[in-house]
């Protein structure tokens, strides 16, 4: 499931875009916040059915096996019984994972091609050498022990699987590890034998997250923008980078509108999404400001935490 940063960043993006567009519709703005946090699922659910095409291989190299003049009956038994394995039933002929592929029209069709030359990739690296040919038959948690291995060497951080994904959505790049972490839920759900399809959010709470920060941002940009403007004396407002700009105006929103959610989380969140996302000198530039703002705040009265300490927390 999506963390509060994962969302926190969706909504900067989707402000940031809202801002550059010149849209003037805060719905529409918030449908494409929607949709864009909606595609992560839609990653993370191809990010599974790459499960399913791996079986598909593993059954072919079993066939390959069989069908030699002289097979190698370990190796043999080794694929047969990883094919029969719970945990991989679980991974990719669950009925709600199935359902969630149809309804989402997860194919990768000719795309397909991707995934079998990393395949063949694993398989000359342990298909034939190693992993498959080891004395004793595999225990379960053996192999799933080892396809985490898999997908965390030949899936996690394949340059052409991420290009491919790119190609499909511009904003998979920054989607991707955020459905990485739910396919590796995914993973250890099978692993105990729990339900294995992972919820995009965690509660109602996260679920409502980036909608009420979205739209109370926008409610309060004049008035952030004023703010910011009469501390920020060393620069000229309308020269500060708008993803710098749109973080610390979320960030006051997010101080005002969300009462369990201490002000030092808040900054420092906002301080970790400018290393990634903001000009060079962002962090300083978010820190300072969000401390000032934060101040002036508190003085007017206009903070209300709930729980001890989170005002100054």
């Amino acid at each position: 499931m999506l963390t509060r940063r994962h969302l926190r960043i969706k909504t900067m993006q989707a402000l940031y875009a809202y801002a550059q567009s010149d849209l003037s519709d805060a719905q529409l703005g918030l449908r494409r916040l929607e949709d864009s946090i909606k595609g992560i699922y839609e990653l993370y659910l191809y990010e599974l059915r790459i499960f399913w095409h791996f079986t598909q291989f593993m059954e072919e190299r079993l066939e390959i096996e069989r069908g030699k003049q002289f097979p190698n009956r370990l190796r043999e038994a080794q694929l047969a019984n990883f094919l029969t394995l719970p945990f991989v039933a679980q991974l990719t002929s669950d009925d709600e994972i199935t359902r969630a592929w149809e309804q989402h029209r997860i194919l990768w069709g000719e795309s397909a091609d991707v995934l079998r030359a990393i395949f063949f990739a694993y398989w000359a690296d342990w298909g034939e050498t190693l992993y498959w040919n080891s004395p004793e038959l595999q225990i379960q948690e053996d192999q799933i022990a080892h396809i985490r291995q898999f997908y965390r060497d030949y899936l996690a951080n394949n340059t052409e699987l991420h290009q491919h994904y790119e190609s499909l959505s511009m904003h998979w790049s920054d989607d991707l590890d955020a459905a990485q972490m739910m396919a590796v839920q995914t993973l250890q759900n099978a692993r105990k034998n729990r339900p294995v399809l992972v919820s995009l959010y965690r509660d109602k709470g996260d679920a409502d997250f980036a909608k009420e920060l979205f739209l109370h941002t926008l409610r309060h940009q004049a008035e952030w923008q004023e703010r910011m403007a009469s501390k920020a004396k060393q620069w000229d407002f309308d020269r500060m980078a708008p993803v710098d700009r749109t973080l610390v105006q979320m960030a006051l929103s997010e101080i005002l509108a969300f009462p369990e959610i201490p002000i030092k989380v808040t900054i420092d969140e906002a301080i970790e999404i400018s290393k990634q996302y903001g000009s060079p000198k962002a962090a300083a530039f978010v820190n300072g400001l969000l401390d000032a703002l934060a101040t002036e705040l508190k003085a007017e009265g206009r903070i209300q935490k709930l729980g001890r300490g989170l005002i100054g927390a």
